[in-house]
């Protein structure tokens, strides 16, 4: 296949932004393709690095020209196997540090995906010199054909529908070394969760689900689905899982009926 990593000054956060939304209207033109776009903050800087995948040992096809078009300071595309790609990947995501993740999801759109990454960007002042601090802003597109896919088979779970259009997911990936910075490091987390969201919901782009591997505590993902699937998900579990197994005796994660924290921490 093709992959690898393209890492891009911010001055090129425009750029970038406008290439991911390109993206994610294009998508259903060329299933081979994927991409996970991050604005992140390293040694006292902002950058924007887009991991890229095709499934095809094809050199830059079409569908990825808007991103090559933008001048990199690191270029790691080329063919290789997929655990290659999954090691390279991996070095950016280093073990042994304090972590959490937020997510929220949006209708695809220019204007409020830049008010995110400015949010991003604003917010993080308070605790950018953290110990070990590893910030991004992660953004995937959900896109129309995916969820065409997801229905198939009887209708989707997940409560999501391709007349949404193409949708934003917002993975907020924070990385830490010391404990101390816990309360303040989640205070920035629930503020960018919470100005991102108010904002997409003044302009129309809001859409409640929330992807259970980017979930925070403080998100309620199975009600994020929607009400009827909610009732139906608990009648599944009525029906195949009486003594609540996996209600009960299963530790930790997101339960059926799942009550998390009320509210945001904030600063």
């Amino acid at each position: 296949m093709w992959g690898g990593s393209r890492l891009h000054l911010i001055d090129y956060k425009t750029d970038v932004i406008d290439a991911l939304c390109q993206f994610g209207h294009d998508a259903p033109t060329d299933p081979n393709a994927a991409l996970i776009v991050a604005f992140a903050y390293a040694q006292g800087t902002f950058l924007a690095s887009i991991d890229i995948e095709y499934a095809k040992p094809v050199v830059s096809p079409p569908i990825f020209s808007a991103f090559e078009a933008i001048p990199a300071v690191l270029d790691t595309m080329g063919i290789k196997t997929l655990p290659e790609i999954t090691l390279e990947f991996k070095e950016s995501n280093p073990g042994g540090l304090r972590e959490s993740y937020w997510t929220a999801t949006f209708k695809l759109d220019k204007d409020l995906t830049t008010f995110i990454v400015d949010t991003f960007m604003t917010e993080l002042t308070p605790v950018e010199n953290a110990t070990g601090l590893i910030p991004a802003a992660v953004l995937q597109v959900i896109t129309t054909d995916m969820m065409s896919h997801m229905s198939k088979n009887g209708g989707n779970a997940l409560g999501l529908d391709p007349s949404d259009g193409p949708l934003l997911i917002l993975n907020l990936s924070f990385m830490w070394a010391d404990a101390a910075d816990d309360d303040a490091i989640m205070a920035v987390l629930g503020s960018i969760t919470t100005k991102s969201i108010a904002e997409a919901k003044a302009r129309g782009l809001y859409h409640e689900y929330l992807y259970m591997n980017y979930a925070s505590q403080y998100q309620d993902v199975v009600r994020s689905y929607g009400a009827a699937n909610h009732e139906r998900l608990q009648a599944i579990a009525r029906k195949y899982d009486p003594d609540q197994v996996f209600q009960k005796l299963q530790p930790g994660y997101f339960k059926l009926n799942g009550v998390p924290n009320s509210t945001y921490p904030s600063s």
